[in-house]
């Protein structure tokens, strides 16, 4: 085990995190040959080495004492934010693996890992590539699943209410408008002038808080695809 800097040498700086010596002998072991290895046993420590050696990987023990404290993972996110982070414990579950994912943590394993796994999801997250078991992947999913749900359902309260600010003539003339029709045959099938039809759509664009046609058509189109 080193204390050497990212600086020393073209090897990338590993920090390793545990009060247990067993868990930093073992990961030093499978990582020793291809990165140089900075070890630290508590939550003081690792923050100074955060905050001034900017590793390119932490393998962060979830048993750390005071781990919780400072904000947490966010915290120590928030530390080196450029950071690739593995988070190691001892009784992996899809709940935390997936709220993890959530605040930057790139890997979650169990601590039991061999070596040689330990050594190749470094390597993976290093590339860019995210380290998690099938069952987290599921959590993860399941998670995305239920927020797309919710932010659609909240859009659709949110353009009907919208759509409601408008007068029946304004909403008369965005539904035609989300159908394709131009301004002219709009003017033609409510027998006003062309004038009259860019009027109420300058109106309605500002109520409706879009910018263009296009937007009012993508609005009113998918209001009507929602509506009882």
């Amino acid at each position: 085990m080193s204390g050497m800097s990212a600086g020393s040498g073209e090897l990338a700086l590993v920090i390793i995190a545990s009060a247990k010596a067993e868990n930093a002998n073992k990961w030093s072991q499978a990582l020793q040959k291809e990165y140089v290895i900075h070890v630290v046993a508590d939550r003081a420590a690792l923050e100074r080495s955060l905050a001034s050696l900017k590793p390119a990987i932490l393998l962060l023990d979830r048993a750390l004492p005071k781990l919780a404290k400072g904000g947490g993972m966010a915290g120590v996110r928030r530390l080196s934010p450029s950071t690739k982070t593995v988070l190691f414990t001892r009784n992996p579950n899809e709940k935390e693996g997936s709220s993890m994912l959530k605040v930057g943590v790139k890997g979650y394993c169990s601590s039991d890992a061999s070596l040689s796994t330990v050594k190749r999801i470094v390597g993976l997250v290093r590339q860019g590539e995210i380290w998690v078991g099938r069952k987290v992947i599921h959590q993860l999913l399941d998670d995305l699943a239920l927020l797309t749900k919710r932010l659609r359902r909240n859009l659709h309260v949110d353009q009907d209410a919208r759509l409601d600010h408008l007068t029946p003539r304004e909403r008369e003339i965005a539904h035609q408008i989300g159908s394709g029709a131009s301004n002219k045959e709009v003017a033609t099938r409510l027998n006003v002038s062309e004038k009259t039809v860019k009027a109420h759509l300058t109106g309605i664009f500002r109520k409706l808080e879009v910018s263009d046609r296009l937007h009012l058509a993508l609005l009113v189109t998918n209001a009507d695809r929602h509506s009882p």
